[in-house]
């Protein structure tokens, strides 16, 4: 009992100070549809936010009108301000900022897509320093000069939509939207290989490293023919150091800048795909984007029962309780039966076709023909 009270005041502690900090809030409770004559999109680097829910939307786009995307750190004085609506796919810089409020005026609009309880992730302590550091100086702080010129925000999850509407903000929901290149199961050629295991996860996850640990260390005791790999630096990486296995069995890979992971996740086949999800804040607004890694990974998956992967879900996905046991009985049950497997693949595969099934458009902009 004390503990859950002691819980509970942290974590409504938590929730006030979060509240405190900047947040994405637009100029008016309203905002009218727009056609506009281009979109400059604004991201920093290659990044799944962009691959996973803005790629094709853009190209869809650009059939039509002329559609940019830009880095932070290019040169942007090239571009025509006069009709143009620019997007800031999660970060923004300094003088990116300084153009939007020189030309605000000729503007056909500002949004920004957010796919993070980012107040929650400031006050997360399992999320490293370096990266609370960067979403201070490029998200948070930014907002206050970027606030008054802002007519609209898009979000991943109804969660998350949510959240970020207070005090009028107009957001909308912008779901998983995945290429046929990544929704497409990689090709598999039967062979007497060791069945490979994998969890791959960003530096957050410390939380969900440390139960998988345990999970993991059994299945390899019990499983000769087992190989782990998990993508892992730092004290996540520290987690899985383990003089029992051999690095033949148990692989601990650095984590991967999103153009590597991408393709190194294509080219080394995973057998069964773990994907845990605890239950924490800022858990609870994500997407179910790693259906999509899980695809081009051709690999058979086990998620945690959440609300990411309810969405979507097909009836042939194994989806279970944060239970250890439970978690054990579902791994096994993948490494015994290449038919569970295949049907496993399907399923999640299925279940990104779903996502591909949506309307391209972005809410809140319009097409139209470019002048002649």
């Amino acid at each position: 009992m004390e503990e859950f009270v002691r819980d509970t005041t942290i974590s409504t502690v938590r929730s006030k100070l979060a509240a405190l900090l900047p947040q994405p809030k637009t100029r008016s409770s309203f905002f009218t549809a727009v056609a506009p004559r281009s979109i400059v999109v604004f991201r920093q680097g290659s990044n799944p936010s962009f691959s996973y829910f803005l790629e094709e939307r853009l190209r869809y786009y650009g059939a039509h009108i002329p559609v940019s995307v830009r880095c932070l750190d290019d040169d942007i004085t090239d571009i025509e301000p006069k009709g143009c609506f620019i997007i800031i796919c999660r970060y923004i810089g300094a003088r990116l900022l300084t153009w939007i409020e020189r030309h605000a005026a000729q503007l056909a609009g500002v949004g920004i897509f957010i796919d993070d309880d980012v107040s929650g992730i400031m006050l997360d302590i399992d999320a490293p320093l370096s990266y609370r550091a960067k979403l201070a100086r490029l998200h948070l702080w930014p907002l206050r000069r970027l606030n008054p010129h802002l007519d609209i925000v898009w979000a991943p999850t109804p969660t998350l939509v949510e959240l970020l509407k207070t005090n009028g903000t107009v957001v909308r929901l912008l779901a998983p939207l995945p290429s046929a290149s990544d929704a497409l199961p990689l090709g598999r050629s039967p062979c007497a290989r060791r069945l490979v295991i994998g969890y791959h996860a960003t530096g957050i996850h410390y939380a969900e490293h440390v139960f998988l640990k345990p999970i993991v260390s059994e299945i390899l005791l019990r499983h000769p023919n087992v190989v782990f790999e998990v993508s892992a630096n730092g004290r996540n990486a520290r987690v899985w150091r383990d003089k029992r296995f051999d690095q033949s069995r148990l692989r601990i890979l650095p984590t991967l800048p999103w153009e590597e992971f991408s393709q190194r996740s294509r080219d080394c086949p995973v057998d069964i795909a773990l994907v845990p999800l605890l239950d924490k804040r800022i858990n609870r607004v994500r997407a179910d984007t790693k259906r999509i890694d899980v695809c081009r990974m051709g690999a058979a998956a086990i998620f945690s029962k959440s609300d990411a992967y309810a969405h979507n879900q097909h009836p042939d996905e194994i989806l279970i309780e944060n239970d250890r046991d439970a978690w054990i009985a579902a791994i096994e049950l993948l490494i015994v039966s290449e038919e569970r497997r295949k049907i496993a693949r399907l399923a999640t595969f299925n279940a990104a076709e779903q996502m591909r099934s949506l309307d391209p458009a972005i809410p809140g902009l319009l097409l139209r023909e470019v002048s002649k």
